[in-house]
């Protein structure tokens, strides 16, 4: 099992994903809020589910991607969970930017509106199928990136303990 050492590229590839964890998600919910529509007021009923996936999220990124004793720092996991990381922090993302919503006098996604195209049917479709395919790669990652962690986890435990043949 190689190490990364602390200040080099690698380290730094596991500290961005770990911030992109946590910053990434909340970008996307300040896009989604400054243009809302109602679907926003139903995913509000969602929000607790949200909240708790979120919460694990950050403890995911702050056991495996931070520190010294990152779960990520090395091994065999280091690069699938990288590439989870950013799946769902791009996902999250892109899914704020191109979800198209409807307000009461026109409708779109926050990508519609920042372009000025709101209410456009065809980068509406077109918005629709990129937040589908973002939404897909949110949720596929989180649960990637969840059980890569919990992978580590099991491994981190079982090397800690000693090999049964091990003398006493």
């Amino acid at each position: 099992m190689s190490t990364v050492a602390p200040g080099s590229r690698s380290d730094s590839a596991l500290l961005a994903a770990g911030i992109a964890l946590v910053v990434l998600p909340l970008a996307a919910i300040a896009i989604k809020i400054a243009w809302p529509g109602w679907m926003l007021f139903f995913v509000l009923f969602a929000s607790p589910l949200l909240a708790i996936g979120y919460v694990v999220q950050v403890v995911a990124a702050a056991m495996g991607f931070f520190g010294g004793r990152a779960l990520f720092r090395a091994g065999t996991a280091r690069r699938r969970a990288l590439i989870a990381a950013w799946l769902t922090s791009g996902g999250v993302l892109a899914t704020g930017l191109f979800f198209v919503d409807g307000g009461d006098s026109s409708w779109g996604s926050s990508f519609m509106y920042l372009v000025g195209a709101a209410s456009d049917p065809v980068l509406g479709m077109l918005s629709g199928v990129i937040s589908i395919a973002a939404a897909i790669a949110w949720l596929g990652g989180w649960g990637w990136l969840v059980v890569e962690w919990i992978g580590a986890l099991i491994r981190r435990r079982r090397s800690a303990e000693p090999h049964p043949s091990a003398p006493r």
